[in-house]
């Protein structure tokens, strides 16, 4: 029984030990695609320009150089490229290496001699050592250091950081292929704590230089709010990095699906405050979004956001100073007016939530848009009392009618304004706008008899992100191609989308879901991006 115990004690030391003994993970990884596959996206995304042209005399240039089985110059054009740093408290001395791929080991020595003048050094160790020319030699490194292992090239700054058994195999790093161009992964337990103290220390430092500008004139109320601003950027920027185990980046190039996108994810540490306040932000419904959801809209958007317990505390307080500080030196119906707006308002501003969403349609048989909008609010009935209480003074601006209809919780209203900007009134076609007001929300339109509106009021709250917006470049052409005649525009649509018009493939999104983790995505069509290109909105000259 003892001699089993021993040999169940030595097993499980010498595990523990070979555990301890493998390499924590990066702080930094860095992942970019073969040169094949980034030429091939190159020319793709040039080709949305009219310029593939540009990549295809790369291509055939990068073609001429390669060799048989000696890829280009000795490097692989068809393996990804790498890159990873571990983080320590010399943050200037960290460990970094980049990883390329070779194809010829001998071929890419000689490229170095040809091209560059450069003949690595053998060193003890087997790694090689290239001195840098003066014009590149910096504080931080006079050389650098290489090794060929495992079909790649390992570049670091010190040959330590090149020791066979610290090196990360391709196998390991390049395992999960998730379709990215390119990718960052940063790991916030990487981060050693004195490096995310030194980095508070910068931003708050740097925050209270810029402060000191305005110094003493500066205006009570504007110090209020930004010393309240400030803190709550230092007081994120704290959580950001003691909470957050990971961070990546992705950028996608997809030439099938016509689209290319990127994503930007923030995973939290479980059971941390930014781990509970990314759930919270999830499986929300708005009212707003249902009261904008139309099928096919030129554009809309979505936000969904409530400030944290804590923030939105010091927010209410810092509000309540504020107003002290611009009252002060009011007085008369003056100071009435604004203690009777902020009594009203405040409990909407304090709830430190923001629920709004907005949409634009159109353009009709006319060439007319819609705007309709809506937004929650706190003590809906008071607000809607104050607007009629003041009124009075806008007499002159705009014609006011009051509840013209009743629907559901709301209240509808009516105002026509009496002076629109010319181009104001060529995009929407009237001086209309409708108001509805309940007790939770209010809702906004700009159109001529409130058919939008009406329909909107009718409607259930809605599934809703942090933030969601989209927009159809087909249908924005119109509107920031001023000088585009119809015809040109019709020519332009066809030009790009074909005979099957621009439906679902003009599209841009953007994003931002919370929930486990909290998500950012951009993605746009390539057919829309070739449209914009083609009515020469984004310069390529």
């Amino acid at each position: 029984m003892r001699i089993r115990s021993l040999l169940t004690l030595m097993i499980a030391l010498s595990a523990s030990t070979m555990a301890s003994a493998q390499p924590a993970k990066p702080t930094v990884e860095v992942r970019l695609q073969s040169v094949d596959v980034l030429l091939d996206k190159a020319e793709y995304v040039a080709g949305l320009a009219g310029k593939e042209d540009m990549v295809q005399g790369v291509k055939a240039i990068l073609k001429n150089l390669q060799q048989g089985g000696k890829g280009i110059e000795g490097i692989d054009p068809k393996r990804p490229f790498g890159l990873y740093a571990t983080l320590t408290t010399e943050v200037i001395n960290s460990p970094v290496t980049a990883m390329v791929p070779v194809a010829d080991q001998d071929r890419l020595l000689s490229m170095l001699k040809e091209r560059l003048d450069i003949t690595p050094e053998k060193v003890e160790g087997g790694a090689l050592k290239v001195d840098l020319p003066d014009a590149v030699k910096n504080p931080v490194a006079s050389a650098v250091y290489l090794r060929f292992a495992n079909d790649y090239l390992y570049v670091a700054r010190t040959a330590k950081d090149l020791d066979p058994t610290v090196l990360i195999s391709p196998k390991t790093f390049f395992a999960r292929d998730d379709g990215s161009v390119a990718s960052l992964v940063v790991r916030g337990d990487g981060i050693p704590a004195e490096v995310k103290k030194f980095l508070i220390g910068q931003f708050e430092l740097g925050m209270a230089e810029q402060r000191k500008k305005d110094g003493p004139n500066e205006d009570p109320a504007k110090k209020l709010f930004l010393d309240w601003l400030a803190d709550g950027a230092s007081g994120g920027l704290k959580s950001l990095l003691d909470d957050a185990q990971e961070l990546s980046v992705r950028i996608m190039i997809d030439a099938k699906a016509d689209e290319m996108s990127a994503e930007v994810v923030l995973t939290p540490k479980a059971g941390t405050d930014l781990a509970k306040y990314a759930a919270s932000l999830a499986g929300k419904t708005s009212l707003p979004a249902g009261i904008i959801a139309t099928a096919n809209p030129l554009a809309r958007g979505s936000v969904r956001i409530a400030m944290t317990p804590d923030l939105k505390n010091r927010f209410g307080k810092m509000l309540d100073e504020v107003f002290e500080e611009a009252v002060k030196k009011k007085d008369g119906p003056e100071k009435e007016v604004m203690e009777r707006a902020y009594k009203v308002l405040s409990p909407t501003l304090k709830a430190a939530e923001l629920d709004l969403a907005a949409t634009l349609l159109g353009p009709d048989a006319k060439g007319h848009h819609t705007f309709l909008g809506a937004l929650a609010v706190k003590d809906g009935q008071e607000i809607e009392k104050l607007a009629k209480e003041f009124s009075q003074f806008a007499a002159g601006a705009a014609e006011f009618t009051f509840d013209v209809e009743k629907i559901g919780d709301f209240n509808l209203h009516k105002i026509v304004l009496n002076d629109v900007p010319p181009e104001v009134e060529r995009i929407f076609g009237t001086k209309t706008v409708w108001v509805a007001v309940s007790n939770t929300h209010v809702a906004i339109s700009m159109e001529p008899d409130g058919t939008a509106i009406r329909a909107g009021l009718k409607a259930k709250p809605a599934t809703a992100s942090v933030l969601n917006v989209e927009v159809s470049l087909a249908k924005l052409l119109p509107l920031v191609g001023k000088e585009l005649k119809p015809d040109e525009v019709k020519a332009l649509i066809k030009d790009a989308f074909g005979d099957g018009g621009p439906a679902g493939k003009d599209i841009v999104k953007v994003s931002i879901t919370g929930g486990s983790r909290l998500t950012a995505k951009a993605s746009v069509k390539g057919k829309g991006v070739r449209l914009i290109f083609g009515a020469n909105i984004i310069k390529t000259n």
